[in-house]
């Protein structure tokens, strides 16, 4: 017996009372470090794609935005469920953005639970020490680009809790109020960011369910199959195929580029590491890869052998194929579009979020036959347990250097009262040269918003929690 088996069967024979202790304490610690990294370093400035969406707000708000918002392009994708939601808060708060990273991590949290209730729900036992692997995974800070730099929950982190929300709805009873959630669920998914990754695998298990099952299975699965066709046609209703990458090609020269950037981006995902050597990049991306086609070519193959065999399990490899369909989608779109701007784009936190759907799959898969992968459950444990350090200390000190960004040039600018000046001055402040001119708007932008007390000009700004650590925040671009 190894030294894995040996100490992964000592975990499996803990207490209960203890592993649900072991479970809560962690839940609240990955909640706490969550939450206070948002709060201390989200910061009330527009950055970036931030200004793009305030534009909605430029003519006054009136509640009819709301329903615009919902089918607003952003670059590829549309913003959905989620802009619809935040647009009207953004009005009422006089466009305080450092509220929308606050919401942006209680979304992440939200996920996080429903996919603990998904486990439960798809395989019933209790709480197992196994299970802190969601909790690391689900409730990490990697996401912290999309939480804190230039929040927009709707790109990836909403539309993984609508997947969680879709899967758990998915599990009850069909009946005419769970074909009317399912039809919500599967069109704010499909406007809703990346969630249309998604859409492909849901409606090919609601297929199988047409083929292979029969009465409200059935009824769900044509009403499924109706809902994503009809969200698929209105999605591409003037749509405009946006790459926001420089240098996209139809088709790369070298076609295993798109290889090299999927596998970068979940070696990144796996171990939080900036520049990892070629020997570790790769293998570690390529490994869970191969797991991901794995999972779904199986779930697929169990869906559609004759209804006999799949009872009892099917529900399970509805969700493994919906799951790993979606973040297999997301890799492969993020690598074609991004694939020209070389490996290192794809250690980009924002991409993480739909990465977890497919993760989620593995887990579940291992933890069904827990008694006898015992040992690779330990080794998922023990590689997000050791991940919390590079993941904590990558997302304070590039959440640190970004809000030291915008409070400098916001230091700047109160001094000048020029964009154009500011941007200058912290061209020449930033050691790292990371700025971009227009990331902190354009001058008009900050006119309206000098003229109508907005964001952090408005009456009664209070001041950013930042500023009582570092009273000077150009001190955090050299």
């Amino acid at each position: 017996m190894t030294v894995l088996q040996r100490l992964a069967q000592r975990l499996t024979a803990l207490p209960p009372s203890i592993v649900t202790g072991l479970l809560a304490l962690t839940a609240a610690l990955l909640a706490v470090r969550l939450l206070g990294l948002t709060w201390l370093l989200a910061v009330n400035v527009p950055f970036s794609d931030q200004w793009a969406l305030l534009t909605r707000l430029y003519n006054g708000f009136q509640w009819s935005d709301a329903a615009v918002a919902f089918i607003w392009q952003h670059g590829p994708h549309r913003q959905g469920l989620n802009f619809s939601l935040v647009l009207p808060a953004y009005h009422f708060s006089d466009w305080n953005v450092r509220w929308d990273s606050l919401w942006t991590a209680g979304v992440q949290l939200a996920a996080g639970l429903l996919a603990l209730r998904l486990r439960r729900r798809l395989l019933p036992a209790p709480w197992s020490l196994w299970d802190a692997v969601l909790l690391l995974a689900f409730w990490g800070v990697c996401t912290f680009e999309t939480v804190i730099v230039a929040p927009n929950a709707s790109h990836s982190i909403f539309p993984l809790l609508l997947l969680m929300l879709l899967l758990n709805v998915w599990l009850a009873t069909p009946g005419f109020l769970n074909h009317v959630a399912v039809i919500a669920l599967v069109v704010c998914l499909g406007f809703t960011g990346f969630g249309l990754t998604a859409l492909p695998a849901v409606m090919l298990v609601a297929l199988i369910d047409v083929w292979r099952s029969t009465g409200a299975l059935r009824r769900r699965g044509m009403v499924v199959l109706a809902s994503g066709a009809l969200t698929l046609l209105a999605f591409l209703h003037r749509y405009q195929f946006v790459v926001s990458a420089e240098g996209f090609e139809v088709l790369r020269p070298d076609p295993t580029d798109y290889l090299r950037f999927m596998a970068a981006m979940l070696s990144h995902f796996l171990l939080t590491v900036q520049r990892p050597s070629a020997w570790v990049l790769y293998p570690a991306g390529a490994l869970l890869l191969a797991a991901w086609v794995g999972a779904w070519g199986w779930g697929v193959r169990r869906l559609v052998r004759p209804s006999g065999e799949r009872e009892g399990v099917c529900p399970l490899w509805q969700a493994c194929v919906v799951l790993t369909g979606c973040s297999l989608l997301f890799v492969l779109l993020t690598a074609y579009g991004r694939a020209q701007l070389g490996v290192g784009a794809a250690m980009a936190s924002r991409y993480t979020a739909l990465l977890l759907p497919g993760l989620l799959a593995v887990y579940l898969l291992l933890f069904r036959q827990r008694d006898r992968l015992a040992p690779l459950l330990l080794v998922m444990l023990l590689l997000f347990t050791v991940r919390v350090v590079p993941e904590t200390r990558e997302a304070y000190l590039l959440g640190r250097y970004y809000a030291g960004m915008k409070l400098c040039w916001l230091e700047q600018y109160r001094t000048s009262g020029a964009v154009a000046a500011a941007d200058a001055r912290l061209q020449a402040l930033d050691v790292r040269a990371q700025f971009q001119p227009g990331w902190l708007g354009r001058q008009a932008q900050w006119d309206l918003m000098e003229r109508q007390r907005l964001g952090p000009l408005a009456a009664g700004a209070p001041s950013e929690p930042l500023l009582r650590l570092y009273p000077a925040p150009c001190e955090l671009l050299r």
